[in-house]
């Protein structure tokens, strides 16, 4: 591998004697490492495959003089008194006594045989039970070489197969192309190879074209969703607003859905941190909860937000099919018709005035207080988890976009996090500040004391956002509910998404560029205020500094334009 450029990968295939298809083994963020080596060979226990990117391993086999050799164990052969390493010799053995004479080009070369040349093989002093075919290329070899050169055919066959070369440079090669994706070459090692996937079963050569207004934004997108008849969801997501020049590079999608999926969480499911899906026979015939899964898959693959505000035992239904009721409690009720109920049962000191109650929730014992637990537990309970499955049902149809429900199924324990509150994945003020790239002015000019200024005054801002001390502000300018004024909201307005990339490339490239606007009085002499300019496509603000002197003038001029500023035109 010395004169080897142009870039290398490892690869390993899971069992199957190296016959099966060799899988990449990603590189950590500094590129390999001992322990991965260590980690990815079980311990010295799998033989590891290097694949270059852009050239040819030379695969014919070294001179038994070369310096790679000279610190091997050596032996002679005794039929031709060549020295050899022991491993070159275990293989060049045969080759010489089969033809009694060997010449130095052809020291350590295996000798083919066919299968319909066994009997010439028995003549030549092979017995049959020594014989075996390779399980690769189902040629003949001796038993006492034939390991050796399973290892080695496998590698061969693989390099030289016509369909190698494609899977090298396309990953996806063996990914069904139908919106199912039922199969994959890729080994799903962690979060990141998941959704990177994902990402690879988007077909990016034909469009999902949705033209939606943002009035209702929800509700139309929802319908758009389920009436467009030209495109298909597997497809990669296009979005026109109404009205707006913005054209969608990926931002107007990732708005898109961080509105979708914040407004399907609010509009289908009930619950504070962790819901439960709201039981609705209209949302069910008109097939809502299916195009919601179809959402949550498109969010994931192709850069929204991730919709993990699900109560496990919805999770669990989603993976398995079946509800789990030893991972149900009265807590996981998010219904209040049935969460009152459970309350006024626990309280009573007579159950039957809540007898018709009770029966209506599938309870068929006696109704005394002795039974108040299993009444709220194996009724009242399980009535109001199995009242919603085929909800749920619905959702994991919808979730069969990308073979998404597939790898669900298959990495339940991986998937959680995307499904299921956990870490809290929002982005706060040190985020967005931690990745704010401002373009400043010399260092030491007052241009630059000033940009300085700016970038402290949208920090006490963001900070103020997450104390509630900008209610009352936010009220002023008349803007939305106090609620809808938040650190998230800010940098979907900046940017378009309002929650941190979910992949760790987009994470590390991830950043703010902060643009200083020193000259719009010059420019326009008679104008008495501007407003910061958003490019969401390119995760760039410029500030108006000239009309931002103080504090309280930069507030309010940011509440006006996060209020009136987050369509694609100029206001």
């Amino acid at each position: 591998m010395e004169c080897l450029s142009g870039g290398w990968m490892l690869y390993k295939a899971n069992g199957g004697c190296g016959t099966r298809r060799i899988n990449v083994i990603p590189p950590d963020s500094e590129g390999y490492t001992g322990s991965q080596f260590k980690s990815a060979s079980a311990s010295g226990k799998t033989m590891l495959y290097v694949v270059p990117l852009q050239e040819e391993l030379d695969l014919n086999p070294l001179p038994n003089d070369v310096r790679e050799f000279t610190k091997m164990p050596k032996a002679t052969c005794q039929i031709c008194n060549k020295s050899m390493p022991l491993q070159v010799l275990a293989l060049h053995i045969q080759v010489c006594k089969s033809n009694d004479s060997t010449s130095s080009n052809e020291e350590t070369e295996v000798q083919f045989v066919s299968e319909n040349s066994l009997d010439e093989m028995k003549q030549e002093n092979f017995p049959s039970e020594s014989v075996l075919p390779c399980p690769i290329c189902q040629l003949m070899f001796p038993v006492d070489s034939l390991e050796l050169h399973a290892s080695l055919c496998g590698e061969e066959n693989l390099l030289k197969s016509p369909d190698h070369s494609s899977f090298m440079h396309n990953d996806d090669s063996c990914i069904a192309d139908d919106t199912t994706g039922n199969s994959s070459c890729r080994q799903v090692l962690c979060l990141e190879d998941l959704l990177e996937l994902l990402a690879g079963r988007v077909n990016a050569e034909n469009h999902f074209r949705i033209c939606v207004s943002r009035d209702n934004l929800l509700e139309r997108g929802l319908k758009q969703w389920q009436r467009q008849k030209k495109g298909n969801p597997a497809n990669q997501l296009k979005i026109t607003f109404i009205g707006e020049a913005g054209v969608d590079s990926g931002a107007l999608r990732k708005e898109f859905l961080t509105e979708m999926i914040s407004g399907i969480e609010k509009r289908l499911f009930l619950g504070q941190k962790a819901k439960s899906p709201q039981y609705s026979n209209s949302d069910l015939d008109n097939g809502l909860f299916r195009t919601a899964g179809e959402i949550f898959a498109v969010s994931l693959a192709q850069g929204g937000p991730a919709p993990c505000f699900m109560r496990e035992w919805c999770y669990s239904y989603l993976t398995t099919g079946e509800v789990d009721v030893t991972r149900i409690c009265k807590d996981d009720v998010d219904d209040v018709e049935y969460s009152l109920l459970i309350a006024k049962v626990e309280e009573a000191t007579d159950l039957t005035e809540f007898t018709d109650e009770i029966i209506s929730c599938g309870y068929t014992g006696a109704l005394n207080i002795e039974q108040k637990d299993a009444i709220i537990r194996r009724a009242i309970v399980l009535h109001a988890a199995f009242q919603v499955t085929p909800m749920l049902g619905d959702l994991r149809k919808g979730l069969q976009l990308y073979g998404l429900l597939d790898i669900v199924k298959d990495h339940p324990s991986l998937c959680k996090s995307l499904f299921v509150p956990g870490e809290d994945c929002t982005p706060d003020a040190d985020y967005i500040l931690s990745n704010v790239a401002p373009e400043m002015s010399e260092r030491g000019t007052s241009r630059a004391s000033v940009e300085s200024k700016i970038i402290n005054y949208f920090q006490d801002f963001l900070q103020e956002i997450e104390c509630g001390v900008c209610a009352e502000d936010a009220a002023e300018v008349e803007t939305e509910p106090s609620s809808y004024l938040t650190v998230p909201r800010v940098m979907q307005w900046i940017t378009g998404q309002g929650h941190k990339p979910l992949l760790l490339s987009e994470q590390k490239a991830f950043q703010i560029v902060f643009k200083f606007d020193h000259d719009c009085k010059v420019r326009m002499p008679q104008h008495t205020i501007c407003y910061p300019i958003v490019s969401a496509c390119t995760n760039t603000v410029t500030f108006p500094v000239a009309h931002m002197t103080t504090y309280e003038d930069f507030k309010c001029i940011i509440l006006q334009a996060i209020k009136s500023g987050g369509t694609f035109s100029r206001v």
